[in-house]
Order: structure tokens, then C-alpha cells, then sequence
């Protein structure tokens, strides 16, 4: 193929599968490291399917008793069916056998193992838990008990995340439980965005916005969160086990569909990123904790921060809030009172009786509204 070919062949790529190929010829996942070429992007050393395919010692996928797994089935982003409700319509038979068909690798690991006999099959090699250090909730903060009260709900709404297996089963392989590392710092991620650079909407002060460049400007290691796909399947779904609703609100004059690239990544500018919490893990008040508790870390932790924010660490950081630069939390108001929304114990109505602070002055519990 001459150099003219192969960039009409890339350009046709493109069309279709959103991506562009190199020059360089993959090797097969079944190279071992060793033998590579020095340079090479292919095989991919850090995939999961690969490393798992090694770590359990069967031939491929195929011979899994687990196949095919969710960490597999994640990896079928090029069939006929996705790719065609990508480009809005059929593709051809030339086009579906000169550009699709090489990358289904699943429909062709399924025609091995139908092939297979019973004994052939094994079960993959276990590994156990990785550990998760998710910190102790300090006594004795220098703030009101409503204030506590907010920064507990967020202390064990973080926990919580950090010990879910956030939609993911067999968390005992190896394949699996490495995605569940990677899904547990691409949801705190996100949250943190959220919380460190995330400004209250001045006419609903229950949501949380940051703009495209700064929400792909402050992804740090988690390059993926472009991934428009990932946001929206895993991360948002993820969330929201937990009372918290995420959304992409084209800009102001933009168009929803002008918000990804074709390759499905999401673009610089005309998007905005909405969060908000439920009232059942705090509401406005939580929203305003998250604020105040990202903003301390960063400030004392800098490029350490997050990995304290992963571990729900607020020790230190609550602590000195007092002798540092930070400013004072600012709580929502009625008619110049503070006002908290907080689960008390003994407040039994549904949903908290489910009535916002912000708009209303009395609850039907009686023991939710905080005025100080």
C-alpha cells in the first residue's frame, strides 16, 4: 500500500469508526512484553483483557469460565451495530467487511468457545482485595453541629463510594477488580471537579456547574473523563446509586450534538457539566460541605489533595480551617438566618418530608430546619 492509499485508506477509517490507524502493524496481544518492538503502541501493555488472558494462563478468553465478563464485553465498541448507530444509518457490506469486521473480536471468541468441550474450560485465577484506606471521621471539629452534621453526611457518602464495587461483579479477578480501581478514581474524580472548581447557580443554588475547560483542564490522571461514553454510562450511572444527579447542558446559543467530537470525545467548549444532591445524603448544604472541604485540601495538599479526598481524609484539613486563609462557610439563608438541611435521626418523614430549605421556612418533622 503507497503512502496516497494509506491515507485514503485512514481517511475512510475515520468515516467510520470515528478513529485513524498507524502505520504500525500490531504484533498480537499474544507477544509476550519481552518481545514487543521497542516503540511499539501495539499491543497495548496496560490492557486488562491481555494482562488477565496472562495472569490466569489459559489460551484466551474463550477458555474462561467467566466468559465473556464485563471487563470483555467492554471492549466491544466496534460491531455493525454500534458503529451504524454512530454514523446515523447502514453501512455497506464492502465497508462493514473492510472496516468493522477485523475489530469483532468478541463474535469470534464466542465461535471458539462453542467450539470447546467441557474440561477445556478454567476458572480464572483470584486475587485478593486490594486495600482501600478510607480515613476516620474526626471529633471535635471547630464548627457548629450543623456544620458536623454536613461534613458527616459527606464523610460517609465518600466511604461509601469508596467501598462500593460501583456496578461491577467478580471483583475478585484480576481484570475486574484492576476496572474497579480505575472506575473508583474516575467517579471521585469527577466528583471532585465537581466540588473544587463547581460554582452554585445564582438562581438555583442546589446545583453545582463547571464549564467545559475547566472540567477537561482539571482531570488530572483520569484523561478518560473526555470520554463522553464513560461520563454518561459509568460515571453518571454510578452516582447516581448514590443520590446524586449529573447532567451536560449545551451553553447558552450551542447545540447538544456539537458537544462531542465523532470519535465520541467531549469538545472544549459549548458545555456545561451539572451536579446536584439528593436531599437524602444533604442536599444544598452537602453541595456547599463539598465545596468547602475540596477547597481546604487543595490548598494545603495541592497535587497531594485528591489522593487525601480518595481516602475521605479530613482530619487535617478540617482541623486548621480556622488558622488558615480559607473563608468562612457560607450557608444558605431565609430572611437572614442560616439554614441546614441535615438527617437527623428521629426526623422519620419520607425523603426527609422532602421540602428544600432554600424555598421554604418550616418542615413538617420540625427537626430539619437548622436556624442558627
Amino acid at each position: 500500500m503507497t503512502d496516497v492509499e494509506f491515507e485514503r485508506y485512514r481517511a475512510d477509517v475515520k468515516k467510520i469508526l470515528g478513529g485513524m490507524p498507524t502505520r504500525t502493524a500490531c504484533v498480537t496481544c499474544q507477544t509476550p512484553d519481552s518481545e514487543i518492538p521497542k516503540g511499539s503502541p501495539l499491543p497495548d501493555r496496560k490492557c486488562l483483557v491481555r494482562r488477565c488472558v496472562d495472569r490466569t494462563g489459559v489460551t484466551n478468553c474463550a477458555y474462561c469460565s467467566l466468559f465473556p465478563c464485563d471487563t470483555l464485553k467492554g471492549t466491544a465498541a466496534w460491531t455493525r451495530e454500534r458503529i451504524e448507530s454512530r454514523v446515523g444509518g447502514p453501512i455497506s457490506e464492502g465497508d462493514y467487511h473492510t472496516f468493522v469486521e477485523p475489530f469483532e473480536g468478541l463474535a469470534r471468541l464466542q465461535a471458539i468457545r462453542a467450539s470447546l468441550k467441557p474440561e477445556r474450560i478454567v476458572d480464572p485465577a483470584g486475587v485478593s482485595a486490594s486495600e482501600t484506606r478510607i480515613a476516620a471521621f474526626p471529633e471535635g471539629l471547630p464548627f457548629s453541629r450543623q456544620e458536623t452534621a454536613s461534613f458527616g453526611m459527606l464523610h460517609s457518602l465518600l466511604s461509601a463510594m469508596i467501598g462500593s464495587p460501583l456496578g461491577l461483579s467478580d471483583t475478585d479477578t484480576f481484570a475486574q477488580q484492576n476496572r474497579l480501581q480505575r472506575r473508583r478514581a474516575h467517579v471521585l474524580r469527577f466528583l471532585w471537579i465537581l466540588g473544587r472548581y463547581g460554582k452554585l447557580e445564582e438562581d438555583r443554588p442546589t446545583h453545582l456547574v463547571v464549564d467545559a475547560g475547566t472540567y477537561l483542564a482539571n482531570r488530572g490522571s483520569e484523561k478518560a473523563l473526555a470520554g463522553w461514553t464513560l461520563v454518561e454510562e459509568v460515571v453518571f450511572k454510578a452516582l447516581s446509586g448514590f443520590g446524586i444527579r449529573c447532567r451536560r447542558v449545551p451553553s447558552h446559543g450551542a447545540r447538544e450534538e456539537d458537544a462531542t467530537t465523532p470519535a465520541g470525545y467531549l469538545r472544549k467548549k459549548g458545555w456545561v457539566m451539572k451536579m446536584s444532591f439528593e436531599e437524602k445524603i444533604g442536599g444544598a448544604a452537602a453541595l456547599k460541605a463539598l465545596q468547602a472541604y475540596t477547597r481546604r485540601l487543595d490548598e494545603r495538599y495541592g497535587k497531594k489533595a485528591f489522593q487525601r479526598f480518595s481516602e475521605a481524609d479530613m482530619e487535617v484539613s478540617l482541623r486548621k480551617a480556622n488558622t488558615g486563609a480559607s473563608p468562612p462557610l457560607v450557608w444558605p439563608t431565609i430572611n437572614n438566618h442560616h439554614l441546614l438541611q441535615f438527617p437527623w435521626p428521629e426526623c422519620t418523614c419520607e425523603s426527609y418530608c422532602g421540602k428544600d430549605p432554600l424555598t421554604v421556612a418550616s418542615h413538617e418533622c420540625h427537626v430539619q430546619l437548622a436556624i442558627a
